[in-house]
Formats: structure tokens, sequence, C-alpha cells
């Protein structure tokens, strides 16, 4: 009677103690799996972010050259006007 018992007690702990076990590996593993989605999430709006901040870049940027372009035009513009103005003769009123 006594040897049944304590076989029936170690089969109990026994698997009582896998399965201990196994519950830890799963528990690991979906905690690794949360932590690569989570890295995942960061790496993706980080990128997004970068993505913007290039975008904004890009465009201060083109805004800034159609300013200086506009600004070498009318330079240029002006500068046509003079020589325009210095070519035509003088008149004398007297």
């Amino acid at each position: 009677m006594k040897r049944v018992a304590v076989l029936t007690m170690l089969a109990v702990l026994a698997a009582g103690w896998s399965l201990s076990v196994q519950a830890q590996e799963t528990d690991a593993s979906k905690s690794g799996r949360q932590t690569e989605k989570v890295d995942q999430k960061k790496q993706k709006a980080l990128y997004q972010y970068q993505k913007k901040q290039e975008k904004a870049q890009e465009k201060a940027q083109r805004a800034s050259d159609k300013k200086e372009r506009k600004a070498a035009k009318k330079y240029d513009k002006e500068q046509r006007k003079m020589l325009k103005d210095a070519n035509r003769p003088v008149k004398h009123t007297s």
C-alpha cells in the first residue's frame, strides 16, 4: 500500500513539475514575441518620423530655392532696365 501511495505521489509531483516548466517556457516565448512586436512598432514609428522630417526639409528647401530664383530674376530684370536706360540718348531741354 505504501509503495502505491509513494509511486502515485511521485507521478503527481513529476507531472506538476513538467507542467510548471512548460508554462514558464511559453511565458518566456510569449514575452519574447511581445518584445519583438514592441521593437517593430518603435522602429516603424522612428522610420515614419524620419520620413516626415525628410519631407519637411525637402519642402523648406524647395521654398528657399523658389525665393532665391525669384530674387535672381528680379535682379536680372532691374539690371536689364538700368542698361536700357543707360543706352538711351539723353533729351536736352532748353
